[in-house]
């Protein structure tokens, strides 16, 4: 057949499908990205943010050293044991512009604003909000119109730009880790049915809002307008690119099936605190996370972004986690004052959130590109918050993880970091330091980024 091109589609009626890498879109580009194997695969980035802080105990390594071998992984970090070859836990890491500098309360506030800003937000609760462009949007500027979407914003809980959250700063700042400029965050999806349905929007032409809601009501799929140009192509392809195909197709489905099975169970009440839940949200956090995950790598998988945030939770949340025994709120817990329960509590839901972590890392490890590097060999992900003890608020020895990359850069992609350890940065390193050496590794040259005073060395 024909080379395909990478952003080739299934147009449906009113959707197009996005397809995944296959060998034909490799040929489009000739003997010499045939060559050179793996170095054609698109560089990604992630950033997965949690609130509240860890139990330090549970979350810090013992000793600095190689994972494994003079230092396991704590508690909270276990999940991540597949995986302690492909990511290094850092400490050292601070943010100084999420401290008060004078604004007293609103640590919480403060830090998810900080997060990916390296910015000390002006404290209010009006329409003036003003803060600092986010790392991810300093990136996705640069390489904008590689893909459908300069980036994605998602998140378990739903983002707000007014109201007063904490202390007398505005719920833009709690709400929101990814800002397009100082006044404005961008909004991040939460209802699974609405970014699938995004994702797979046809552009100007598509379906009408009347028309998505009669489909959807019909339980009709998304596949079932592309199924006759979905066989030619099936029919046109070689049997590696037809079995992948198939898988993802399939893949597609069965994300959309559990879409649906979450929209007829919704009925069960919100947490305490917690605003109503849309009706394509899974009923029990776990299965929330799980599918926003599932499609942030399918967005990944189709090149549909190279650049993508998730919160986890919006800071300062209060939620409980019953589906591992914990009924109290999950801010409450943090402020555990040493008591024995409550850092017990607040140490199992540091470690359900690595869980999430460790799903996603194992989705991107079990997708294949069209040369078979995995997607995770591609991408590098940022997994942490702006707090360090979540009892005392503070925004020194923040807990961070750097995750992804093909092991001893073995693709030539520059996103290769040597992996495995505990790295003990010195005390106060900026975050930002972080950000500016990812940024270069993106293939986005900067100077300097929020508060940083070098690249850090990986």
């Amino acid at each position: 057949m024909k080379p395909l091109s990478r952003r080739a589609v299934l147009r449906g009626i009113g959707c197009a499908i996005v397809l995944p890498s296959l060998e034909a879109m490799t040929r489009r580009a000739g003997a010499a990205v045939l060559a050179t194997g793996h170095a054609s695969a698109p560089k990604r980035m992630a950033f997965v943010f949690f609130p509240n802080g860890v139990n330090r105990t549970a979350w810090f390594p013992n000793a600095v050293g190689a994972l494994g071998e003079t230092t396991d992984l704590p508690s909270s970090l276990a999940p991540l044991a597949p995986f302690k070859n492909r990511l290094t836990v850092l400490s050292g890491l601070a943010h100084v512009n999420a401290e008060a500098q004078g604004d007293g309360p609103g640590d919480h506030a403060r830090s998810a604003a900080c997060f990916l800003t390296g910015a000390h937000p002006k404290k209010t609760a009006g329409g003036d909000i003003t803060n600092g462009i986010s790392i991810d949007q300093v990136i996705a500027s640069r390489i904008s119109g590689r893909t459908r979407f300069d980036s994605l914003e998602i998140g378990l809980e739903p983002g707000m730009t007014a109201g007063q959250c904490d202390s007398g700063y505005s719920c833009a700042y709690s709400a929101n880790i990814s800002w397009r400029t100082p006044h404005t965050p961008m909004a991040k999806e939460h209802d699974p049915r609405v970014l699938f349905e995004r994702i797979f929007a046809a552009g100007p032409g598509s379906e009408s809002a009347a028309a998505q809601a009669a489909r959807i009501a019909r339980r009709r799929s998304i596949l079932d307008g592309a199924q006759q140009e979905a066989a030619r192509l099936h029919d046109a392809l070689g049997a590696n690119d037809r079995r992948k195909l198939d898988e993802y197709l399939e893949g597609v489905r069965a994300i959309e099936r559990r879409i649906e099975l979450s929209e007829r169970s919704a009925s069960e009440s919100p947490a305490e605190g917690l605003p109503p839940k849309p009706a394509g949200v899974p009923a029990t956090w776990h299965e929330h996370a799980r599918l926003m995950i599932d499609l942030m790598v399918l967005a990944f998988r189709t090149d549909s972004t190279r650049i993508a945030t998730f919160m986890l939770a919006n800071e300062g949340s209060n939620r409980p986690y019953p589906a591992i025994d914990v009924r109290d709120g999950h801010h409450d817990v943090s402020h555990h004052g040493a008591s024995e329960d409550k850092l017990g509590k607040f140490a199992a839901i540091n470690r359900h959130h690595t869980e999430q972590f460790a799903y996603l890392m194992q989705q991107l490890t079990s997708e294949r590109d069209a040369t078979g590097a995995s997607l995770l060999d591609a991408t590098m992900l940022v997994y942490g918050g702006a707090i360090g003890d979540g009892n005392r608020h503070d925004h020194r020895d923040l807990p961070v993880i750097l995750a992804g990359g093909a092991p001893d850069d073995a693709l030539d992609n520059g996103l290769g970091a040597a992996h495995g350890s505990f790295r003990a940065l010195r005390a106060d390193t900026p975050l930002c330091d972080l950000y500016l050496s990812l940024a270069r590794r993106m293939g986005v040259s900067l100077e300097r980024f929020g508060d940083s005073r070098g690249a850090l060395a990986l």
